[in-house]
């Protein structure tokens, strides 16, 4: 069986999962939005019971939100951490992920909501590495 593992930036908080993904969801939500700092959140829908926390389970902090969003952080690092806000999943952020996936985006969210900013222009440039700035 095939177990992959992620962490927080700084190490404090791992985890382990069991079995294959079928892919990336990505939210475009307002709330995912600000919660990222980013175009949204891209997560992994993991069953309950296929997800363990291997080191810092005690080293999250969740704040609750008054509209209800909870978000979850490494309370050294802030790495954004796994919700389980729910009986069912976890809801893995995928940038957290240690080793590779194997696969992509399956699933966009909350489309209507995207930034008008969320889309390549005509002339996107792309880096294999740290670009040198603007220009």
């Amino acid at each position: 069986m095939t177990i992959r593992t992620g962490s927080c930036l700084c190490g404090a908080r791992a985890y382990e999962i069991d079995g294959d993904l079928d892919g990336v969801w990505v939210c475009h939500c307002s709330l995912c939005r600000k919660a990222s700092g980013s175009v949204g959140n891209a997560i992994l829908i993991v069953p309950l019971d296929r997800f363990r926390w291997v080191k810092g389970a005690d080293h999250g902090v969740t704040f609750a939100l008054p509209s209800g969003y909870p978000v979850t952080r490494c309370r050294t690092c802030g790495t954004p951490l796994p919700a389980e806000t729910d009986e069912t999943n976890v809801y893995v952020t995928a940038g957290t992920l240690d080793v590779p996936l194997g696969k992509g985006v399956r699933t966009h969210l909350f489309c209507a909501s995207r930034a008008d900013w969320d889309r390549d222009e005509a002339d996107v440039r792309y880096f294999e590495a740290r670009s040198t700035g603007a220009g």
